[in-house]
């Protein structure tokens, strides 16, 4: 049997002379043409594809234009008047239109679809929910939608001003470094709609604006079809910057938007797109979409221009723009990492097989980094071998000793495959413990899914870790996995259970946290004696229940009741010492307790100082602890190197992470104390946002960060955006825990001061009442808060709280 592929210019010819015929001649004429079965099927599908072409494809292409008459300035739909046409699409017309029920003034765009059959309706209301979860600065909202009676379905977006962003491009003379600024942003809005389950399918430059300010925000997601789920519509392709996949009919996926991301940065650097297929005759379109290898980007640059950025930006693209999806960047998150770093001219992961391109590039960047990276194995080996040691001493924990042995075992098993690997697919860029563990995540994953039981012990120590950097938000699903697996050891489980109660606590659902804890204390009293090591740090989350219930004293004095214990256990400068300390001085100060705070404080200091931990997470959130209580004492001048420190050793070692929002929120507040709102305005919008993904929008930490951004735009004179920023934090903070809870208290009172500064002293003094009822629950622990609104009360000449 001949397998060889038919030759293109035969098939060309063939295919021409057969496009002259009607369609229903087509297939007979190219088979009495020749007896090449090879040849004859390429030219039959070609026909075929060009025959469906007409609704699928875009740009040179005409559409059948079954859009009805164009809507008349004035008319309605729904709540809104049409002002005018925005333009026209492959899915409609997009109008721009008006809110016109009386409820508020407010402009957006409305993009009346093309008709749907009847049966469709509903699953067009179902995508039109599933687009209203993406709320994202970097997106424009979906705010209304309906269905109407002709069948043609319309949604209302919010409307987005700006230019697209290759006229931007070109109008602003932006350079490389520029054109990857506004990519990463609609990188971060893209992560954020795939972590919905929402892909976009049609990303492009004319559907990524940038406002006056250089914000990039990506519009029409009306297109968008929900990841794994079937689409309503079939959309047509923007030829120049579809997937190869698309062509072939099959669903978009995130690959496909990695790919026209990838396409969209390589049009704005090299002047054109990938491949330029929307010039082409439609019979060549699907062999080359899905053939053809797009030149280098070098091959557009001139060679003075060619840059290290632009070597690895080649890497990049070539990756991101490959034909077949599974060699792409499994995620955009990977592929923004990687833009990320070449933008700061550290290697990237898409050229990490080049011999010596990494090790050269870490070499001539990162040389402190390099012995940090070398002194935390170090120390990871003298941490292990200390566990051992205290393992097989431990005479009353013989049995313990067993268990943990295993454990360390698993544990030094990943830690060499994962510092093994970390050189090679991290890039090694800051060879931070973050960028570690995501490497070997994957690996960690499979081993589970194989073999739970050998696994659970490995996936829990990678979840410990994340825990150990704050990042809860990566640590809960590994966790949640490994409970719900009925082959977990039980002691894994039960350690499982208690790290899970600390992601809830965390994201203030006290009663899943609480039922969690005691699920773990029950496991470990059932012998107590061999699990007491547990048992007393377990104590640790039951004060922080403790304390955000408001029962702050039953809290400390928990706390001080096991610290002699937890010293017995470990020594008095052991880490887990040091994290009593640390927690003992949080409830302390909590309590109004300040200096025995602050001695508390710096006991647990002194434990990271004796223990070489000076720039360990845990000393990170003592120090900023123990600047916190200088800003509260009124000496923030005092707190603010502290603080500076500690964001710059946790932005360099650790990342994002709640804990590193809470710290960007002090830090921004104390600029505040200062007078320095200006300075202090990023480093709030940072925390809020970090607070947001690692913590929830129901946290403390989101809360807090929020309110320190309105204030902040308020000292700066913005008052009007001050009120919005504290309107979008309350609604999203309520929503996720009611009014009643803390950080709903929070932030009512900056949203009562936005009110008061506005004029409406009424709501004002209803927003800092509720905020008093939210907070009185942490008792002495809202002193500070408490006094913020008598001060506004007095300010603003409020009247007194509505009861």
């Amino acid at each position: 049997m001949n397998s060889k592929m038919p030759d293109w210019q035969q098939v060309e010819a063939l295919l021409d002379a057969a496009l002259e015929l009607p369609p229903e001649d087509q297939a007979s004429f190219v088979r009495g043409q020749t007896s090449d079965p090879a040849l004859i099927a390429e030219v039959l599908s070609l026909l075929n594809f060009a025959e469906s072409s007409e609704q699928f494809l875009e740009a040179g292409h005409a559409l059948a234009d079954d859009d009805g008459a164009p809507m008349d300035a004035d008319a309605r739909l729904g709540a809104w008047r049409i002002d005018g046409i925005i333009g026209r699409g492959g899915m409609g017309t997009v109008y721009r239109v008006r809110r016109a029920d009386g409820l508020y003034e407010q402009e957006a765009a409305l993009k009346l679809m093309r008709p749907l059959a009847p049966e469709h309706l509903a699953l067009f209301e179902s995508e039109r929910q599933f687009l209203a979860r993406l709320e994202h600065p970097g997106i424009a909202r979906l705010l209304d939608g309906g269905g109407g009676a002709d069948g043609r379905p319309w949604m209302v977006m919010e409307y987005a001003s700006g230019a697209p962003v290759d006229v931007w491009a070109r109008q602003t003379g932006a350079g490389p470094r520029e054109i990857l600024g506004a990519m990463l942003q609609v990188c971060e809005a893209m992560v954020h709609a795939h972590g919905k389950l929402i892909v976009h399918r049609d990303i492009k430059p004319s559907n990524i604006l940038i406002d006056e300010t250089g914000r990039a925000r990506v519009i029409d997601f009306g297109v968008a079809r929900i990841a794994g789920g079937d689409g309503i519509h079939v959309a047509p392709l923007s030829l120049d910057y579809a997937a190869p996949e698309l062509f072939s009919g099959e669903a978009a996926t995130t690959a496909s938007d990695v790919y026209g991301l990838a396409a969209t940065l390589y049009a704005l650097l090299a002047g054109r797109p990938p491949l330029a297929l929307s010039d082409a005759p439609v019979p060549t379109l699907a062999r080359r979409a899905v053939e053809e290898v797009p030149p280098p980007l070098s091959a557009h640059i001139p060679k003075k221009d060619q840059t290290a950025l632009i070597r690895d930006l080649d890497a990049i693209l070539a990756k991101a723009l490959a034909r077949n999806p599974a060699d792409r960047y499994p995620a955009v998150e990977a592929f923004r990492e990687d833009l990320t770093r070449a933008l700061a001219g550290q290697a990237v992961s898409a050229r990490s097989q080049e011999r010596g391109y990494v090790m050269g590039r870490f070499l001539s960047r990162n040389r402190w980094q390099a012995a940090a990276a070398a002194a935390l194995v170090a120390s990871m080996g003298i941490g292990l071998s200390a566990s051992l040691w205290q393992a097989r001493e431990a005479r009353i924990e013989r049995d313990t000793a067993l268990r943990e042995q295993a454990r360390l075992e698993a544990v030094q098993q990943y830690l060499y495959f994962m510092l093994r690997d970390a050189a090679d697919t991290a890039g090694g860029t800051e060879t931070s413990a973050r960028e570690i563990l995501e490497t070997a995540a994957g690996q960690v994953t499979d081993m589970f899914a194989t073999d739970p039981a050998r696994g659970g012990p490995v996936m829990h120590t990678l979840a410990e870790l994340y825990l150990y950097l704050g990042d809860y938000e990566a640590a809960a699903p590994l966790l949640k996995r490994i409970v719900a697996a009925p082959e977990t050891e039980p002691s894994v489980r039960a350690a499982a259970h208690y790290d899970l109660s600390q992601y809830h606590l965390r994201t203030a659902d006290l009663d899943a946290a609480e039922e969690l804890l005691t699920k773990a204390q029950a496991f470990w009293s059932e012998d107590a004696a061999l699990w007491r090591r547990r048992l007393v740090d377990s104590r640790l989350v039951e004060a922080r229940i403790l304390r955000d219930r408001g029962e702050i004293e039953s809290a400390i004095a928990l706390l001080q009741e096991h610290l002699p214990e937890r010293i017995r256990l470990s020594g008095e400068h052991h880490r887990h010492t040091g994290v009593f300390y640390n927690d003992l001085g949080v409830m302390l100060n909590a309590a109004g307790r300040r200096e025995e705070a602050a001695a508390s404080l710096r006991q647990a200091l002194e434990v990271w100082r004796v223990a070489a931990l000076d720039n360990s997470p845990d000393a990170l959130n003592t120090l900023n602890n123990l600047a916190a209580i200088e800003t509260l004492s009124g000496r923030p001048e005092a707190a603010e190197p502290l603080f500076r420190e500690a964001v710059q050793l946790r932005n360099t070692l650790y990342g994002a992470s709640a804990a590193t929002s809470a710290l960007l929120n002090n830090y921004g507040k104390t600029l505040l104390r200062l007078g320095r709102a200006d300075e202090a305005l990023p480093f709030l919008r940072q925390a809020s946002e970090m607070a947001l993904e690692h913590a929830g929008p129901g946290s403390l930490h989101y809360a807090s960060a929020i309110a320190g951004v309105s204030e902040a735009l308020s000292d700066a004179g913005e008052q009007e955006k001050s009120f919005q920023a504290a309107t979008e934090g309350y609604t999203a903070v309520t929503a996720a825990v009611g009014e009643a809870h803390p950080a709903a208290g929070i932030i009512a009172i900056m949203l009562g001061r936005a009110n008061a500064e506005a004029g409406d002293v009424t709501r004002a003094a209803e927003l800092l009442a509720q905020a008093e009822r939210a907070l009185a629950p942490l008792g002495a622990g809202a002193a500070s808060q408490i006094d913020i609104i008598r001060s506004l009360r007095d300010r603003y000449d409020l009247p007194q709280a509505v009861q």
